[in-house]
């Protein structure tokens, strides 16, 4: 038997996230923070809040501060200062130049990539990949209708309760489709256009160069060094600090390099799309309803909500949906880095025995495969979570590919080559001929984990003769037939899992043009925000299931509808 060392949990305090993702050749990308110095930890370990009840969002406690900056050291002048190198910032950069202006990135990181390496795909409709055969969605706000930009919208809006602005959805995918000819026009390439789960085929996957990248790695890489080709200049290993303000309008940024360096970039236009506050720990439990401890930041690990922070310093107004987190279900502990891309997390999603700490299911496992948002939820509502499976899963995982479809990478029919080691080195996998010594090394209840393994297995032989789509042998949560597979031989497979989340979906109040507005609505001249900095384009939760990859759509396309707007307001200024 082999027995793992328990991994520490994952706290408010101690959030697990991976080093690095990828390497690029070029140097234009880096994906990995590294090392922060004791300077640049986030908020996390001065606030003084411990508590998980939500804050509001006028408070002024420890989780708002911003680092104080002394006098400028080097000043420059730009037309727009833009925070974070990501999918937002770089199309933005991108786009300002399409448009005639100057813009100067700051970015904490050594290169481009940001957040944005985690993603696969993007949202577009009505595109001309779509247009000749486009998708239909029995579950769309007009089922009979195509799905396109009006059905995707209503069908959204829908979704989130009509809590989003209507005007920033036709904003934001009325332009998606131009969006992906304007990516096409800078380099981009796209692989394929499929759905996730049950969802809609509108799903734009990048290609991503060759077996040894990943499609965000490849697609940041190629965006690096598009921007570097169209002369935008960036600012690398610098930490963007305060929003610049002259009489009620932007009138810069201050910045600080990782050598101490005060920079002060004189710009009439701010963009902020530094990423979210996904690792900072602190924050996201004081401006969210989260309150497990057992829950995991997937991807980059350097968002610390420095940019919602600026915004509000400078008068911002926190969107209805601050606190909302992109749920994306079970993560094996100690298995998955930031290259969450892999085989390991394949095999934690798949629809196997879902189990809470009382031993018992909680939900129809394969619901991560139709809509991984809503498992995601359910496994964070419980407060220990654990997936079990035999060496007869193993197997099939290493031979055949998994029994679910997992993004673009855990394809069913592709054999998942390097599960078993990946598995085997995580902390929180337990690996063993005896259920019940397995589930007394997590502490779990052997006699509860047995009642219920026996139950599940009736529904497997019940399933055994039923159409792979039928629901009726699992009694209890009406998982399908197909992904019914007993537990009943060993070795097994106990391996704790946490709550996965990839970003944070909430943030500053912004309008339908992405001008961040105060807390009496109005504009601040000058001030836009982007990406995942961004608030207003979710209710409580991610709609993966009618706009997979809306996300990264909204990074890039919020970047450009914000120098769209920008160019409008310096032209403005000038006259």
């Amino acid at each position: 038997m082999k027995k793992n060392e328990r991994s520490q949990g994952i706290s408010r305090r101690s959030f697990l996230a991976g080093a690095g993702i990828l390497a690029a050749s070029s140097g234009v990308f880096t994906a990995g923070c590294g090392p922060k110095k004791a300077s640049e930890k986030s908020n996390a370990s001065s606030a003084t809040s411990t508590t998980s009840e939500p804050s509001n969002t006028s408070d002024t406690s420890a989780v708002w501060q911003l680092k104080e900056v002394g006098e400028p050291d080097e000043v420059v002048q730009a037309d727009v200062a833009i925070v974070g190198a990501g999918g937002t910032g770089t199309a933005a950069a991108i786009q300002a130049v399409d448009l005639g202006l100057k813009p100067i990135i700051v970015e904490r990181l050594q290169g481009y990539g940001g957040s944005f390496v985690g993603t696969e795909g993007m949202t577009a409709l009505e595109t001309k990949y779509t247009r000749d055969n486009p998708p239909y969605l029995s579950s769309a706000y007009y089922p009979d209708q195509p799905y396109g930009v009006k059905n995707a919208m209503n069908t959204c809006l829908n979704f989130h309760h009509w809590i989003p602005q209507h005007k920033l959805y036709e904003n934001f995918f009325g332009q998606t489709a131009e969006t992906i000819d304007w990516l096409e026009g800078h380099g981009q390439k796209f692989a394929s256009v499929i759905g996730i789960g049950n969802g809609p085929k509108v799903w734009h996957v990048y290609d991503k160069g060759g077996e040894d990248s990943t499609p965000g790695g490849y697609f940041m890489q190629t965006f690096g060094k598009e921007a570097q080709n169209v002369g935008v200049e960036t600012r690398f290993n610098t930490f963007a600090r305060k929003v610049v303000m002259e009489d009620g309008k932007v009138a810069g940024l201050l910045a600080e390099t990782d050598k101490g360096k005060v920079l002060k970039i004189e710009a009439p236009v701010v963009l902020l799309g530094s990423g979210g506050y996904a690792n900072n720990s602190d924050f996201l439990y004081a401006v969210s309803e989260t309150k497990n401890e057992n829950i995991q930041a997937m991807g980059m690990d350097c968002r610390d909500g420095d940019g919602i922070k600026m915004a509000k310093d400078a008068g911002a107004d926190m969107a209805e949906s601050l606190g909302t987190v992109m749920w994306c279900g079970p993560v094996v502990v100690g298995a998955v880095t930031a290259a969450w891309t892999i085989d390991a997390y394949t095999a934690g999603v798949q629809p196997t025995l879902w189990l809470n700490q009382d031993g018992e299911r909680f939900c129809k496992e394969d619901l991560w495969i139709d809509d991984f948002a809503a498992a995601g939820i359910q496994v964070r509502n419980q407060k220990k979570t654990y997936v079990l499976f035999t060496e007869a899963d193993v197997q099939r995982w290493e031979q055949s590919g998994p029994y679910g479809q997992c993004f673009s990478f855990g394809t069913p029919g592709t054999p998942l080559s390097q599960v078993r080691e990946q598995l085997q080195k995580a902390s929180g996998c337990h690996v063993g001929d005896d259920l019940s010594t397995l589930c007394a090394e997590v502490g779990l209840d052997a006699a509860a984990v047995q009642a219920t393994v026996d139950q599940y297995n009736s529904y497997c032989a019940t399933a055994s003769s039923l159409d792979p789509d039928d629901v009726s042998a699992d009694e209890e949560y009406g998982k399908r037939a197909q992904y019914l597979h007993a537990v009943d031989a060993g070795p097994y497979w106990l391996c704790e899992i946490a709550d996965g989340y990839y970003t944070t979906c909430g943030g500053i109040k912004i309008n339908e043009k992405t001008q961040v507005l105060n807390e009496d609505g109005e504009v601040i001249p000058g001030l836009y925000a982007g990406g995942s900095d961004a608030g207003g384009l979710y209710g409580d939760s991610y709609d993966v299931k009618f706009a997979p990859g809306s996300q990264a759509a909204w990074a890039v396309n919020s970047g450009r509808l914000a120098m769209k707007d920008a160019a409008a307001y310096l032209n403005k200024q000038k006259h």
